[in-house]
């Protein structure tokens, strides 16, 4: 198997993907903020139970 130096690599896979979108730049979420901090509090407050069990 023969090896390429990295510019080569650089310059087929820039010439591959010059015309795709690889990342969605998309502002909009389909997710409602108010749903998100309630599941941030339970991941919350299930991390802090789990941290006092292992103390005792």
């Amino acid at each position: 198997m023969a090896l390429c130096p990295n510019n080569a690599i650089d310059k087929k896979l820039a010439k591959m993907y010059a015309e795709k979108v690889t990342v969605n730049l998309d502002n909009r979420s389909t997710l409602d903020p108010e749903d998100f901090w309630k599941t941030m509090q339970m991941i919350a407050v299930t991390n802090q139970a789990m941290m006092h069990i292992k103390r005792i």
